[in-house]
């Protein structure tokens, strides 16, 4: 457990960037005057459920978990300080676990702030929309961070090629059929979305068993597989 926590801490105290931060800053804003503007929709419900299922869920969520994810190991990789790390006899697993959780910190309330100001602004807050956007977007956020998290390790620039796989595979292939989309970790978030809200959304097909069990197996999944890179990478 201290390993652990080593490892949380000093993966926690680089996350919060400027960078990363303006960008959070600039999603809370325009999530929030969307949601005002969707207020006055003759249908502000359907239409908040459907911003955060699109551009929520399919958009900034994953690209802040990409963000946070990718260099929570990702940096260490890009700066050739991975060796401090590497060398020190702590299990790899733990070393993964602990910096999934730490991004996973900051992640979380990162894109909690923007869907809650959109639905809050949206006058659209009861009826279960809060709770169903805010379980969805943890739901996502942990399996999109575990995700880019192993990106980073697998790769030295996890930001273009985590951009490619947002916007050509997320955002449009698993899009066009109902068999990509099962592949999808947006797509099981929009199913818990809708079946919370009896919003109807096309993305939205996966089994109510699925929305809880597929997000958490690719977790488990990706937390190992960053866990075997880390034990057979060779590191300066």
């Amino acid at each position: 457990m201290s390993s652990f926590l080593a490892i949380y801490r000093l993966v926690l105290r680089h996350q919060l960037t400027r960078g990363r931060i303006i960008l959070i800053t600039v999603a809370i804003g325009l999530s929030g005057l969307l949601g005002f503007l969707i207020r006055n929709d003759g249908d502000a419900r359907s239409a908040i459920v459907a911003f955060v299922s699109v551009a929520g869920l399919g958009l900034i969520i994953p690209v802040i978990s990409l963000l946070l994810g990718g260099g929570a190991m990702g940096d260490w990789h890009n700066d050739e300080t991975m060796v401090y790390v590497w060398l020190r006899p702590v299990r790899r697993l733990v070393v993964a676990a602990g910096a999934v959780a730490a991004a996973a910190t900051v992640a979380i309330p990162a894109n909690l702030l923007p869907m809650v100001a959109a639905v809050v602004l949206s006058q659209q807050a009861g009826d279960g929309v809060l709770w169903a956007t805010t379980a969805a977007t943890i739901t996502v956020t942990v399996a999109y961070v575990a995700v880019f998290t192993l990106l980073g390790l697998l790769v030295r620039k996890p930001l273009p090629f985590g951009l490619i796989y947002i916007f050509i595979w997320e955002f449009f292939i698993s899009r066009a059929a109902d068999g990509a989309a099962r592949f999808s970790i947006n797509s099981y978030g929009a199913s818990m979305l809708s079946r919370a809200t009896d919003v109807s959304l096309d993305f939205a097909g996966r089994a109510e068993w699925a929305t809880i069990v597929i997000p958490a197996a690719i977790i488990v999944v990706a937390v190992g597989l960053a866990a075997v890179r880390l034990q057979r990478m060779e590191v300066a």
